[in-house]
Formats: structure tokens, C-alpha cells, sequence
């Protein structure tokens, strides 16, 4: 067997905390899966793994290794290593694995993209939510990250918008300066109506909607102005909500800065890649098993998918990413693999592979749904209220009524409903469920981390750790806190967030047994079990730190 074959074949084994005291602390299925690909019998390559770490001098950490059934190898660590790895995390002296497959890249995440003249949806929230969670991920695993938000700020939504407002703005007879003293709220909802407006006439009013379009392309319109005061109160609408959801932007691109770029790079490869077609330039997907896509309408106007290709080479430009991951909804599936295969024939070796589509699920509420088209909006501003008015009956209860305090575990609420579904599935949001502190919510995450810290707030000291033996219940705990290095890096390197979510879901709990079962303070234990407790809110702190969420010491 090549070296390579074997490197290959030994990152495929699985290492895993055993669930059965008599199977150890944690075993390996090694053996079995060598002995898919070499001639031995998977017994005998476990004796023969076994011998030889038993006869490593390196590896003094284990106090026993077993061999069970048809070839797995068990391990029992040593008390006083599972003591030592206890100071590393009570202390937060530890860093994640090195072994990430992002450690020294440079990463481009693409997240958010919510359009301008129109409120932010639970959709769009999504991605924010997710894309800054990946963000702290790859940052931690050793990755540079590059933040970046993509926005459609031109095109026909804001035709439709801005014809929208007009008509509003005449019948009430508001002016822009009356407007303007509104709250970004306030005046995003006004763009929303507007934008409803517009589309539900849009069947009458469509030749003067296409005109004004057509005229904020060129830079034309009459209503320039509009446009540019618009616009801006839905970015600072929006700068609202990043500030909210603790995330930033290294930078924000534009569909309008990418018109001139797009025609011309569509231009320059006419009868290479694309190709022309009953007036429009086109890329003909099917010579390649993906759609047929049109890239310049008949009319001139280049289509998100023309956009697209300038906005890679700007970001590009901006930061030479190793990787770009678009955060983006699954239904843009077909889009993505047409923009990719274009920009991967016009230039392979920038673009060749680099490029990838993480497929967000949709979120809904059972109780309503959601269409921009009729104005049934389910708006973020709207979510965060709706989980708040119970955060506070929840800090009413629970004494906890500092107002930043009920922020902080209201966007948890709602950042951990989110999280802790798989990115590629919808979430079904139950508003009741996110603030439980009975069932697997962010609030219930943090309240036991405010646990933590008032148990070590009451030990009148920080008795040090004396204790050579480890009980049971503080064994396992331990084995459960080694777990998060290797918790995070699977995360950031399969872009699952959801992972850590899990993870310091059934840390909570498993701390919440030991605290119901087992006396912390004034026992001989007390500086083992205080340390231990110290050590469990440190790993829970940094893994609601990694989902972007904030961890109150008091609830």
C-alpha cells in the first residue's frame, strides 16, 4: 500500500467517546476499516496497533487498551491526564484543532444579500444567522475570513418600489422630508408597501415600471433622487440588524455597481461561452447538463446572472480567496451551477473549483406564510418582537430583567432555532419553544451557563484541585469537554454549524444531571468539582460564542 493510500485510509477512522463504561473512555473502528483494504484479519491488525502503542513511551497518557469483538480498540485514559485537560479548559487555556482542512486559507463567505426597498424577511435572516456562524468557525479553525453582502440595490424590485412610493406619497400626500424623520423601521415598512404596490399593479402600470426601470440602469430617471434617499434608509435599516445579530461586513457589493463589468466581460466571450439567441446573449447550459440561462435580455439588460460575473471578479479583487461559499437559499441551486461553469470556462485557474453553494432550507411558521407578493411578510422586526414579548414574561419569572440581558438571550433564541437545524433543511420556528428552558433552546444553553457561574460565584474559594481519583460522573463530564475541539473542527469543516449546537445542547444537560445529582460545594470534592464546573460554563461560553450568540452570567 502506497503512503498516500495509507494517509488517505487512517483520516477516514472514526475515534469516538465510548457510551458504555466497560467499552472505555473512548474506542476506534481502525482496525475494521484497514482490514477492507489490506489482506489481515482486523484482530490482528488491532493486537498489532495495540502492541505498538503500548510499547510508545509517547503515549503514557493511556492506562489501559483492550481489544473488543471483531476488532475494535478501546481506550482508558489516566485520571491525572483527564485532570490536567480539566485545567485547560477551567482556565480557557486551550485552542481548537489544528486539523481543520481551512487552517491557513483565505475564505470568502457571501451571506445575507437582502435586497434594498423592501424589509428584511426571516429568509434573509437565515443566511445572516448561518453566515456569520460559519464566520467565527473557519476563524477559529485557523481560516482569514472575509465577510461579504451582496445586494440587489437596481433592477426591477426597485422600479416596482419606488413606483410604488410615488403613488403612496401623492394619495397621503407625504414628502420626503416627513418620511425621513421616521424610525428605520418605520421607513422600511413604507419601501415594503411601496413595493407591494408596485407589484400588484404591475400588470397595468407595466410599460411605465420597465421605462423607469430601464432609466435607473442608465442613470437617467427623473427619480434619481428618490432612488438615492431610498436606498440608503434600507441600509441603515439593515446596518440595524447586523449590529443586532452581533455580525459585520468587510464589505458590501452592489448589483449596480456590476452592470458596465458584467456586459462586458459577456461581450468579450460572445461566441466562446455565450452565445446569442432571438436577440438575447445566452449560455447554453445544455451543452454541459445544466440549464439554459439567459445572461443580456433581447432588451440589453444584463440578468442577476450577468451581475454575477463582474461581483466575482470584484471580490476577487478585494480579497484572493482560496474558497468562496455562497450562504445562499436551496431554490438557487440551478442558478449557482450555470454561474459557476461560466466563470469556471472564462477563467479555470481563478475560478476553477473555488466557488461553492451552501443550500439554505427555508424557515417557516405553522402559523403563517410568508408572500411578498401580497404584502404577508414575515419580517424579521416582526420575529424579534414576537420572541421578546416572552423573553420578557420569561425575565419577569426568572428575575432577570436587565434589558440587555433579555436582548441578548432573545436573539439567542432565535439564532439557536435557527443553528441547530441542518443548513440544507427547513426549520420549522415554534416561538414557545425557542425560550423554554426545558427543551433544547439557546435560552436553556445560557441559563445553564449563568448556572455555572453562579455555582462558582457561591464557593466562598477556588479550593485547588487535590483530588487523584475521578468519580464516574466527573469522568464522563471530562470526556464530554474533550470533545470540543474536535466538535468545532468537524463543524467548520462540513460548513455545519448545527454541529456545535448539538454539542453544547447535550453538554448542558449532562451538566444539569451532575448538578441535580451530585453536591458541588462543601463536600472533599469541592475544588474538583468546582473546577469542573468552571470548565463546563468556559466550553459553553465559546461554543454559544462560536454560533455568534451572547452568554449572560445572570438569568
Amino acid at each position: 500500500m502506497q503512503m498516500a493510500e495509507s494517509q488517505q485510509l487512517l483520516e477516514n477512522f472514526k475515534l469516538t467517546v465510548s457510551e458504555k463504561e466497560d467499552y472505555g473512555d473512548c474506542s476506534t473502528n481502525v482496525a475494521l476499516f484497514l482490514s477492507q483494504h489490506i489482506e489481515k484479519n482486523p484482530q490482528e491488525i488491532a493486537e498489532t496497533i495495540k502492541k505498538a502503542l503500548e510499547d510508545d513511551p509517547e503515549v503514557n497518557f493511556v492506562q489501559k487498551i483492550e481489544i473488543a469483538g471483531p476488532g475494535f480498540i478501546n481506550f482508558w485514559i489516566k485520571d491525572e491526564t483527564l485532570i490536567s485537560d480539566l485545567n485547560l479548559y477551567a482556565t480557557g487555556d486551550f485552542k481548537l484543532s489544528p486539523y481543520s482542512q481551512f487552517r491557513g486559507k483565505k475564505v470568502l463567505l457571501e451571506y445575507a444579500h437582502p435586497n434594498t426597498h423592501k424589509e428584511m424577511h426571516i429568509g434573509h435572516m437565515r443566511t445572516l444567522i448561518t453566515g456569520e456562524a460559519l464566520a467565527r468557525l473557519l476563524e477559529a479553525s485557523g481560516a482569514e475570513v472575509f465577510r461579504a453582502n451582496y445586494q440587489g440595490d437596481i433592477g426591477p424590485h426597485v422600479a416596482k418600489a419606488l413606483y410604488g412610493i410615488k403613488k403612496i406619497m401623492a394619495e397621503k400626500k407625504l414628502t420626503l422630508d416627513e418620511i425621513a424623520k421616521r424610525s428605520a423601521r418605520d421607513k422600511a415598512h413604507f419601501l415594503g408597501e411601496g413595493y407591494v404596490r408596485g407589484n400588484t399593479e404591475y400588470e397595468k402600470a407595466e410599460r411605465e415600471i420597465d421605462a423607469l426601470n430601464a432609466e435607473l440602469y442608465a442613470g437617467t430617471s427623473p427619480d434619481q433622487k428618490l432612488y438615492a434617499i431610498t436606498r440608503e434608509w434600507s441600509l441603515a435599516y439593515y446596518d440595524e440588524f447586523y449590529k443586532r445579530f452581533y455580525t459585520k461586513f468587510d464589505r458590501l457589493f452592489f448589483e449596480s455597481e456590476m452592470v458596465e463589468g458584467g456586459k462586458k466581460i459577456i461581450q468579450e466571450h460572445l461566441g466562446k461561452i455565450f452565445i446569442k439567441d432571438q436577440g438575447a446573449l445566452i449560455f447554453p447550459g445544455e451543452k454541459y447538463n445544466l440549464h439554459r440561462r439567459v445572461f443580456i435580455t433581447k432588451r440589453g439588460n444584463l440578468t442577476y446572472e450577468g451581475k454575477e460575473m463582474a461581483n466575482a471578479y470584484a471580490q476577487y479583487a478585494a480579497f484572493q480567496f482560496n474558497n468562496k461559499i455562497h450562504v445562499v437559499a436551496h431554490e438557487q441551486a440551478g442558478y449557482f451551477e450555470v454561474v459557476f461553469k461560466a466563470l469556471e470556462l472564462i477563467d479555470p485557474k481563478q475560478f476553477g473549483g473555488l466557488q461553492r453553494h451552501l443550500a439554505m432550507g427555508m424557515v417557516n411558521l405553522t402559523e403563517r406564510k410568508m408572500s411578498s407578493r401580497t404584502g404577508e411578510i414575515l419580517t424579521v422586526d416582526w420575529l424579534i418582537d414576537e420572541v421578546k414579548k416572552r423573553v420578557h414574561a420569561l425575565a419577569k419569572e426568572r428575575k432577570f430583567e436587565s434589558e440587555e440581558t433579555v436582548e441578548a438571550v432573545t436573539i439567542g433564541a432565535i439564532k439557536y432555532s435557527v443553528l441547530k437545524v441542518a443548513t440544507g433543511t427547513d426549520v420549522a420556528f415554534n416561538i414557545e419553544k425557542s425560550v423554554s428552558l426545558a427543551g433544547d433552546s439557546g435560552p436553556y444553553i445560557q441559563y445553564t451557563y449563568a448556572r455555572t457561574c453562579s455555582v462558582i460565584e457561591k464557593a466562598k474559594k477556588q479550593t485547588a484541585v487535590q483530588q487523584k481519583k475521578l468519580e464516574p460522573a466527573e469522568r464522563a463530564l471530562i470526556l464530554a469537554l474533550n470533545q470540543f475541539e474536535n466538535v468545532a473542527t468537524a463543524a467548520a469543516d462540513s460548513l455545519s454549524p448545527n454541529i456545535v449546537a448539538a454539542y453544547i445542547f447535550e453538554l448542558a444537560q449532562h451538566f444539569n444531571l451532575f448538578y441535580q445529582k451530585h453536591q458541588i460545594i462543601g463536600t472533599e470534592f469541592e475544588g474538583m468539582r468546582i473546577a469542573l464546573t468552571k470548565a463546563v460554563g468556559t466550553v459553553l461560553r465559546e461554543g454559544l460564542d462560536l454560533l455568534g450568540i451572547k452568554a449572560p452570567e445572570r438569568m
